[in-house]
């Protein structure tokens, strides 16, 4: 595949479809993650406690809803690729990045998280549900030490189904 900055031009600007979680979050759910990320501040714990706080109920720490979505109950493993291909990288097929996006279509098979850019809202409240909406800010072709670079800026927003935003991430990726 021949390569130039306007092979990738058309995705500046792409959006995605618009994802929801399966479930709202349930307490269980949030007790199990911040169990995960040893986080066990009372604020995602304790009802009573929350009712007191700005918040007025339990809520997940502010990065959850980059996590709320998860595969589908007898879907795909999405790890499953790595046994089937000893060079792939690990990332699964990239759902956690794209979210709702129609990937890039480019020779670059290997990547590489180049950071994350959040800006923050508000948190996810126990019973909300996280909606995802993906875009391309940017995608830029570059040239590396080892050879061309994509670097590729997804924008996603997240918000509640009322429309509340929540959170809104800016990732760069580096494919080469």
């Amino acid at each position: 595949m021949d390569v130039t900055q306007a092979t990738f031009d058309k995705y500046v600007g792409m959006t995605g479809t618009t994802l929801v979680a399966g479930m709202p979050l349930e307490r269980d759910t949030l007790r199990r993650f911040v169990q995960a990320i040893m986080d066990t501040d009372p604020l995602y714990l304790d009802a009573e406690y929350a009712k007191g706080t700005k918040y007025g109920n339990t809520v997940a720490p502010p990065l959850y809803p980059v996590h709320a979505f998860r595969p589908a109950l007898g879907g795909p493993d999405p790890l499953a690729v790595v046994q089937q291909d000893p060079d792939a990288d690990g990332s699964g097929g990239n759902d956690g990045v794209f979210f709702g996006l129609t990937p890039i279509e480019s020779p670059f098979k290997r990547l590489l998280n180049g950071g994350n850019e959040i800006e923050f809202f508000r948190c996810l409240a126990v019973g909300e549900r996280c909606v995802a909406n993906a875009r391309y800010a940017d995608v830029r072709l570059r040239e590396g030490k080892s050879g061309a670079l994509l670097l590729v800026t997804i924008e996603t927003t997240f918000s509640t189904e009322a429309g509340d935003k929540l959170l809104v991430n800016r990732q760069t990726l580096i494919w080469r």
